[in-house]
């Protein structure tokens, strides 16, 4: 394994020198589109920055990062803990790598980056033994990615797999917070059963949509299941936990490729169940997450049918798309344009609308198979929601079958609330 040390090496000075004056200027505090305001969001990162930085002049990091982990003025947080005298020794970073444009897991365990002078780790290369040797190199580990508040996504896996491999060491975790972009949609879904857990993909033990920060997801999971972290979660201000990302004054930074607005992010919610069946999620379009179809699909005639769902918080337009990577990539799909209108929705319900439409519908549609295991199963947390559909049940029997469990974990979660 390479050793964990910044890079020095006279040969690359003056590119390094170059890059950085480069960085240096792109994040420089200039005026953008939003205004400047005062009662605005402040992050984690910001916070700690402003009060807490000092008190680890001289320490060497490990940062769990990406491109989102940046102030309010797109600063990267590697040189702010830098300019801070916090030396950052290594990178790790989750999936769609450091810079957030990779839309296939990264094949190798580690890269060298030059921006940055330092090695950066894949996180999901890595196992626990070879997690806890990088870790165990630095001094603290600071953890700062924008996450999604959603048990799927896999920003939130990271962290477990990283308190999971701290739990029971003397190794500080700071975790700086950001804001839940769909906090104000409450807790939905199903509670994670464990047969269908897997390491990055539904891999904390929450529903489907947990209505926490990731600094709050942090405690949580100290609490319940990791007792033995010496944790420490700096939180943001002038955030309310009911707040949509639009009403905190930062800038929206693309948490992966294919959310590259807030309203794709919102309505990845429940478009996401959808890749446990056989249709394009408009992944390889300009509107990834927002078209939905294949190539067995009318579009006129389906967002007709979907209008007549009854869904008040979306509209339907007709579209033709024809992706350029992932399913049906090349082939010309008909389908919908989703809409968001506004409001409170329940996300798992939507999906159960119109997945059991082109079930019930589209004698093409299919179950997504992965060997003997269902993806949707992982992705729901639980068959119950793919059984259901298939059997023609409501969405209330559903979420009755759940309630207990999440009932349950809403009363846990609350103990670990900062907002």
């Amino acid at each position: 394994m390479m050793k964990l040390t910044r890079l020095r090496s006279a040969a690359i000075l003056p590119v390094l020198l170059l890059t950085s004056l480069i960085l240096d200027g792109c994040a420089g505090r200039v005026q953008y589109y939003y205004p400047e305001n005062i009662d605005r969001v402040r992050t984690g990162i910001e916070v700690f920055l402003d009060r807490y930085a000092g008190r680890y002049r001289g320490k060497t990091a490990a940062v769990v990062t990406n491109h989102s982990g940046t102030d309010y003025y797109l600063e990267p947080n590697i040189r702010l803990l830098e300019k801070k005298g916090i030396d950052v020794i290594s990178i790790l970073a989750p999936e769609h790598g450091l810079y957030g444009f990779q839309n296939e897991y990264e094949k190798s365990a580690y890269s060298v980056d030059p921006n940055f002078n330092a090695v950066v780790y894949n996180l999901h290369k890595l196992n626990t033994n070879s997690l806890g040797y990088i870790l165990d190199k630095a001094d603290i580990v600071i953890f700062d990615i924008q996450d999604m508040g959603m048990r799927c996504y896999t920003y939130i896996s990271n962290l477990k797999f990283v308190m999971d491999t701290l739990n029971g060491t003397d190794k500080e975790l700071i975790v700086l917070d950001r804001p839940n972009p769909i906090g104000y949609m409450g807790i939905d879904g199903a509670y994670l059963r464990r047969e269908f857990s897997s390491k990055f993909v539904s891999a904390f033990p929450s529903p489907l949509i947990y209505n926490m920060t990731i600094g709050e997801a942090a405690r949580y999971y100290r609490g319940e299941f990791t007792k033995d972290v010496d944790l420490t979660v700096i939180g943001m201000e002038n955030y309310r936990r009911d707040m949509m990302f639009n009403e905190t004054g930062l800038p929206w930074i693309p948490p992966s490729p294919n959310l590259p607005t807030y309203t794709s992010a919102i309505i990845y919610t429940f478009t996401v169940l959808m890749e446990g069946i056989n249709i394009s999620l408009g992944r390889g379009t300009a509107k990834p997450f927002e078209y939905i179809g294949a190539p067995w699909i009318e579009p006129a005639s389906f967002c007709k049918e979907l209008e007549k769902l009854g869904l008040k918080n979306f509209k339907f337009r007709p579209v033709y798309f024809e992706p350029t990577f992932s399913k049906y990539a090349g082939q010309r799909c008909g389908g919908a344009h989703i809409l968001y209108t506004g409001g409170k929705f329940t996300p798992s319900e939507t999906a159960f609308a119109i997945m059991g439409h082109i079930m019930k519908t589209y004698p093409k549609a299919r179950w997504e198979r992965s060997g003997d295991s269902f993806p949707v199963d992982h992705l729901a947390g639980t068959d119950a929601f793919r059984k259901d559909i298939q059997e023609g049940r409501t969405y209330g029997h559903f979420r009755m079958k759940n309630d207990a469990t999440v009932q349950a974990y809403a009363f846990r979660r609350g103990a670990y609330l900062m907002y």
